[in-house]
């Protein structure tokens, strides 16, 4: 293959495009890892080492730690992706234990033939590593995606590295690298299969910065519970909506605030969306409506289970111990109840009753739970 062939510019030109894309993305906090940028870049300097050669054997060693540097760093970004175990401390006894070797292959043996199955193997089991954890993690179409980019990219490794070492006769000389099929084979393969990879690997991640984003708008950050633009994109809207409500207020809030500043009021807003979320169950969509109010909606739930639910969520704040949090006495929550009627499509108008229903319980002496009619949970009567 002679230098001056256009199909030696192409892999280096686009993975060091994307390796400035993935870099930029990265500086402007879109990207959350730099490993990507840090892989792509270093696969296009190994292979503008293989355009541009200067001395064999440098080129040889060089090249063989660029390439395992880019497997290693395209292992973290997809770790970190999938939020799956990293193996650090093996990946790094690995890349030691490669280098060991490559350097006797290169420097002892002086042995193309084993420099470049080496480096194939090596590479593969760093990006296998990676495909292994991510193949049951991918839940995303582009998550999919990037891990069928992957396995290609194993496959095409592992069989380059099998028939070049086992099943041709290739020259042994560092030196003829350049012109080798090898070489060709590396360069057609990363343009026809491999190129897959880089851009998989940036839908992927945009995707996932885009839900990133999404959840950011969506989420309140001090409880991780919806706030209200979450809780109506939760709910949908798009058919008739039935279950019940419960709407929830910290009693007397304002005394923690003033009394133990705003910090430990954080803290029981906190505490109490925990709890909120424990009882309501798996189903229940919980939200966090701004200062110490909370909305819980109960799919499928009639009024008397909203009613045990609301209770349950009452007594077990007022059975808190609060004195962790600096308090010298129970925190208590008030609680509204209704439930979505016949003919209403959206929960609003039986979050408004319950709302009412919460007005109601607090001017009868707070820590109650009342459906919407003023009247008094079961329990609540009881224990009257």
């Amino acid at each position: 293959m002679g230098s001056s062939s256009i199909i030696v510019y192409v892999p280096p030109v686009l993975f060091g495009l994307v390796a400035l894309t993935f870099l930029v993305l990265w500086q402007q906090k879109i990207v959350t890892n730099w490993q990507w940028g840090a892989g792509f870049a270093q696969t296009a300097l190994g292979f503008s080492l293989s355009t541009f050669p200067i001395e064999p054997t440098f080129d040889a060693f060089t090249s063989g730690m660029i390439f395992i540097g880019a497997a290693y760093c395209y292992s973290s970004a997809v770790f970190e992706h999938f939020q799956a175990r990293s193996y650090d401390r093996e990946r790094q006894w690995f890349v030691i234990t490669y280098t060991l070797l490559l350097g006797y292959f290169v420097f002892g043996l002086q042995s193309l033939r084993y420099q470049l199955f080496l480096t194939d193997i090596g590479f593969a089991c760093l990006v296998g590593m990676a495909l292994v954890s991510a193949f049951s993690k991918a839940r995303r179409n582009a998550d999919r995606w990037l891990v069928a980019s992957i396995g290609l990219v194993f496959v095409d490794t592992v069989a380059r590295a099998v028939y070049f070492f086992f099943h041709t006769d290739g020259s042994d000389n560092f030196s003829d690298f350049v012109d080798s099929a090898y070489n060709l084979a590396v360069h057609v393969t990363t343009i026809t299969i491999c190129m897959a990879f880089p851009f998989s690997a940036l839908v992927a991640t945009g995707v996932a910065a885009l839900e990133r984003h999404r959840e950011a708008a969506e989420l309140d950050p001090l409880t991780s519970l919806f706030n209200r633009r979450g809780f109506e994109a939760a709910l949908g809207g798009d058919g008739t909506v039935e279950g019940a409500v419960l709407v929830c207020d910290i009693d007397h809030f304002k005394q923690i605030n003033d009394t133990l500043g705003h910090a430990a009021g954080d803290a029981v807003i906190a505490a109490v969306a925990d709890i909120m979320r424990q009882v309501s169950g798996d189903d229940a969509v919980t939200a966090r409506f701004g200062g110490e109010e909370f909305v819980v909606f109960l799919p499928g739930r009639k009024l008397p289970e909203a009613l045990i639910a609301g209770e349950r969520v009452r007594q077990t704040v007022c059975e808190k111990d609060w004195r962790f949090f600096g308090l010298t006495h129970a925190v208590t929550v008030s609680i509204g109840i209704d439930f979505v009627r016949d003919g209403e499509r959206d929960p609003h108008a039986a979050i408004a009753r319950a709302d009412r229903a919460l007005y109601a319980a607090k001017s009868a002496g707070r820590n109650r739970v009342f459906e919407a009619g003023n009247k008094a949970s079961a329990t609540q009567l009881a224990s009257a």
